[in-house]
């Protein structure tokens, strides 16, 4: 089935692929959250780590909740360095439209990276000493707001 498809059939049913789920899917749980392989993966063996309860961000988590999904993802990040160079773990925080969401259910990625055969280059400026001081306290007077 074509993602846009099983997109457009959850949302007509008004159901979370997260919150039904099936237990022979699951890979490893706690009480408040389980890890999973990504039904429509962007690579073979991309997981999911799912909070078992319906929220949508991941300040929306209570202590014990994010403990144990902490817990279920250095799991899966451990088990996969096995077998995988490399693991990008990826969450998407903010509003469904503009953080590109597509289910809104919290749920991190970790997805396995295979060695690149060509190193790419890297096209990110370094902020002097006195530009990061700066920046830092702009941050500051921000999260003091």
């Amino acid at each position: 089935m074509i993602y846009q498809k099983f997109l457009d059939m959850i949302k007509k049913k008004k159901e979370c692929p997260f919150c039904k789920v099936n237990k022979k899917v699951v890979i490893k749980e706690n009480k408040t959250a389980y890890l999973t392989l990504a039904r429509a993966p962007y690579v073979k063996d991309h997981l999911l780590v799912i909070p078992k309860r319906h929220i949508t961000q991941f300040h929306e988590l209570k202590k014990r909740e994010k403990s144990d999904l902490l817990d279920l993802m250095i799991y899966g990040l451990d088990e996969m360095r096995k077998k995988y160079p490399a693991i990008e773990t990826i969450y998407k925080e903010g509003e469904i439209i503009s953080a590109h969401k597509t289910i809104p259910h919290s749920h991190m990625h970790l997805i396995p990276m295979k060695k690149s055969s060509k190193a790419k280059k890297d096209m990110r400026t370094i902020l002097s000493e006195k530009e990061l001081e700066k920046r830092i306290k702009d941050i500051k007077r921000l999260f003091k707001e």
